[in-house]
């Protein structure tokens, strides 16, 4: 199978594959706090470590914790990520016009991606996919040009809405919507 081919179809899989996922969403929800550029580049650096990470060692950090106890420190990130932004709520009315730092966006989306996506399913399909197809390169670059693409739907999508609503109401919404899902996983899981 050419290059192109596999690129083409790791691409396919992965972005298929998450779309609508936990991490578009939470994409689109640090986008609204942060701006599209940080958490962009945030999500795409921990895509490409975690991506590449499977696609290199075949097998991938998924072996080196069971892939329940990778979901359920995911759960508690996600509670304990929402919990520090409704605490944080009483900042925010003195800070309301100073918009948070790129850096901070750009450290909180590649955290929480990093932990939350760690033996996922999109992280798994690509490990499998390596070891099917046997290309390192093709299988990365079409896995992270999927996860790129899957988030930056989700930062257009934010950022459009982010003219409709209100600075004020995006943290302890964000905060709530973060503990939901945190609570989400840890009842599936």
């Amino acid at each position: 199978m050419s290059l192109m081919m596999i690129f083409f179809v790791s691409f396919g899989l992965i972005f298929v594959a998450e779309l609508g996922d936990k991490t578009q969403l939470m994409v689109f929800t640090l986008a609204l706090r942060y701006g599209g550029r940080p958490v962009l580049t945030g999500a795409v650096l921990a895509f490409a470590l975690l991506s590449g990470s499977a696609a290199i060692l075949g097998k991938g950090l998924g072996e080196l914790l069971s892939p329940e106890i990778i979901t359920r420190i995911s759960a508690w990130v996600f509670i304990l990520f929402g919990l520090s932004m409704l605490l944080r709520k009483g900042d925010d009315h003195e800070t309301a016009a100073a918009r948070p730092s790129a850096r901070t966006g750009f450290i909180t989306a590649f955290s929480l991606i990093a932990i939350s996506e760690m033996g996922d399913k999109t992280q798994i399909a690509t490990l499998l996919l390596s070891v099917k197809y046997q290309n390192f390169t093709a299988v990365f670059l079409g896995s992270l040009a999927a996860l790129s693409l899957a988030s930056l739907i989700g930062i257009i999508v934010a950022g459009r809405l982010r003219k409709f609503i209100p600075a004020r109401t995006v943290t302890p919404a964000a905060g709530i919507l973060f503990m939901l899902l945190g609570l989400g996983t840890l009842v599936i899981a």
